[in-house]
């Protein structure tokens, strides 16, 4: 995947986080929406004062946005995720495999579970699958939260935003 997709991928993503429009964040970094739009869709490069303006209105340093970018998310791949639960101690750890939701993955609590962002697995679902907003919400409500108690008592934790 191109750099152009990868940021494009990411901004969606993180947009879909905060659970904010397109206008909204073309408002917040003051570019024009049909801009943003094909900057999402990867009709377009992104200037590096654009990434400044995506990275200031996220709140996240440019060099951590543009690392967000490349790597997918801290973990490239589920696999890599697992050995690094392994390699802590946490081999019993159940991951989300299909879909992975890997860029998605926050971190693990100190009894060895997952933690997931739920707006983070909608942003994914929306990137990766193509889905709505509304789509990915239901598929996440039937597909995966339900079946969380069936995954024992190392299942994954699926956070969600609080706004203040």
């Amino acid at each position: 995947m191109s750099l152009t997709h990868s940021l494009a991928n990411t901004i969606r993503s993180l947009r879909a986080l905060r659970s904010i429009s397109q206008e909204e964040l073309a408002y917040g970094a003051g570019i024009d929406r049909r801009y943003l739009s094909d900057v999402e869709n990867g009709k377009r490069n992104i200037s590096l004062d654009v990434l400044e303006r995506f990275a200031s209105y996220f709140n996240i340093p440019l060099s951590r946005f543009i690392h967000m970018a490349e790597s997918g998310g801290p973990f490239s791949d589920v696999d890599q995720l697992k050995e690094s639960l392994i390699e802590k101690g946490f081999e019993n750890a159940v991951v989300l495999e299909a879909p992975d939701f890997i860029e998605a993955v926050t971190g693990v609590t100190e009894c060895g579970k997952v933690v997931y962002s739920y707006s983070a697995m909608i942003g994914s679902l929306m990137s990766q699958d193509e889905m709505t907003y509304e789509e990915a919400i239901e598929f996440l409500d039937f597909n995966t939260i339900r079946a969380l108690p069936y995954m024992g008592e190392n299942a994954p934790v699926i956070m969600y935003d609080i706004e203040p």
